[in-house]
């Protein structure tokens, strides 16, 4: 799969980055093994939006490659879980999502947010926290990417706007 937005501003500082896992949670996870499923899923999107059908099938083709490790769980739990486990020196630890935080309820967002601050607590130099977001500010209406990152930061920094689904990013941080 690949996501290829539109660019605008200047091109984010280059890092060497590797992802070692990924895990994700859903209160009710779309098995895209199967094709009903799978259909169902499309069900939902508009069918003019070509490129957002594009993606599906080939997020169907990868995970029937690569499975996805999808638990069925409330993002609350699910956090709580994620930052009580133990942390490999010289990996960070990420939490991201992407355009949930309006559907989640929220005494649960508050579990999230004291569950991160727990967790920013414990970060270190070798075991750091980071805390990526692409929610909707709700004051504007944009679609603002934020990151914290710890030991050290505290306050959210704006890094970029973009589409919902990918169309374009406008890198806003220098």
């Amino acid at each position: 799969m690949r996501i290829a937005p539109e660019w605008r501003g200047a091109p984010p500082p280059s890092a060497d980055v590797r992802i070692e896992s990924i895990r994700g949670c859903d209160i009710a996870p779309v098995d895209l093994s199967d094709p009903e499923a799978a259909l169902r899923l499309k069900s939902y999107v508009w069918p003019e939006a070509s490129e957002r059908m594009a993606r599906i099938d080939a997020a169907t083709l990868l995970a029937g490659q690569s499975p996805p490790e999808v638990v069925r769980q409330d993002a609350a739990a699910f956090v709580e879980d994620a930052m009580a486990r133990p942390q490999q020196s010289g990996i960070a630890r990420v939490l991201f999502h992407s355009i949930v935080w309006q559907y989640i309820p929220d005494d649960q967002r508050e579990a999230i947010k004291a569950a991160m601050a727990s967790a920013a607590a414990r970060a270190s130099e070798d075991r750091p926290l980071g805390w990526i977001t692409l929610e909707t500010n709700r004051a504007t209406f944009r679609h603002e990417l934020h990151v914290r990152y710890w030991p050290g930061g505290s306050e959210p920094a704006l890094l970029a706007c973009a589409h919902p689904h990918g169309a374009w990013v406008e890198w806003l941080a220098p």
